[in-house]
């Protein structure tokens, strides 16, 4: 391989990010609706850093962390389903981008890096959330939760939008706040970056595998800067 073959495959020209610790701070919203649900059930409500590591696998693996133990599958879904319609009513009230990711995003795509988003959180409240707190970037896709595609961190979703984008995994990296985003990274092959302002610790995200870990948004446009000299 020339070193010219060698460039174009590592050059990044794409990046995948996931939402929920990533993109949006969105803890607060989605603890305050968990816990209304909870109480329509009689059940003790959770702190916010137990939310925090319940949430990054989807609606399912939430209610099964944040319920109690011995709370039988019929009740679950039944909070499952109490807890995805208040959130649905209030999943816009307080959720924000973290500081410094608005700047990236738009400085990425002056770059000409093309940008997608892929959650494991409902995709119409996904949508949602990217529309109004992102209305000048153009995604490629915004991916959430879709009936017929494999949670994360299976590779269904994330090679869907490779294709989307035309691109090939070698020039795509993902980028998410835990080990589920790494995860999902290693199973299509792509590299990744570990944020650590999100809902994971470094300790987390290291152990998981992690190519590149990134303490302020910053640190990712200088990764792909230097990715791409």
């Amino acid at each position: 391989m020339d070193m010219k073959e060698k460039e174009v495959k590592h050059m990044v020209k794409g990046m995948i990010f996931d939402l929920d610790g990533t993109t949006l701070y969105t803890l607060n919203d989605l603890y305050e609706s968990f816990n209304k649900a909870l109480k329509l059930f009689d059940m003790p409500a959770k702190t916010i850093d137990e939310i925090r590591m319940g949430v990054g696998s989807g609606l399912k693996v939430l209610v099964e962390r944040c319920t109690p133990k011995d709370t039988d599958k019929e009740t679950r879904e039944e909070v499952g389903k109490v807890y995805g319609k208040i959130y649905s009513e209030n999943y816009l009230n307080t959720s924000v981008p973290y500081e410094g990711i608005h700047e990236l995003l738009k400085k990425l795509q002056e770059k000409g890096i093309k940008l997608a988003i892929n959650s494991n959180k409902g995709d119409r409240e996904v949508n949602g959330l990217i529309a109004k707190n992102f209305p000048d970037i153009k995604f490629v896709e915004v991916m959430g939760e879709r009936k017929g595609i494999v949670h994360k961190p299976d590779p269904q979703g994330p090679s869907m939008i490779l294709d989307k984008m035309g691109l090939k995994k070698e020039e795509v990296v993902y980028v998410g706040d835990s080990d589920i985003d790494i995860f999902t990274a290693k199973n299509t092959g792509m590299r990744s970056i570990g944020c650590l302002w999100g809902f994971r610790n470094e300790k987390t995200l290291k152990e998981a595998g992690a190519g590149f870990i990134a303490e302020r948004p910053e640190e990712i446009l200088e990764y792909v800067e230097e990715e791409n000299r």
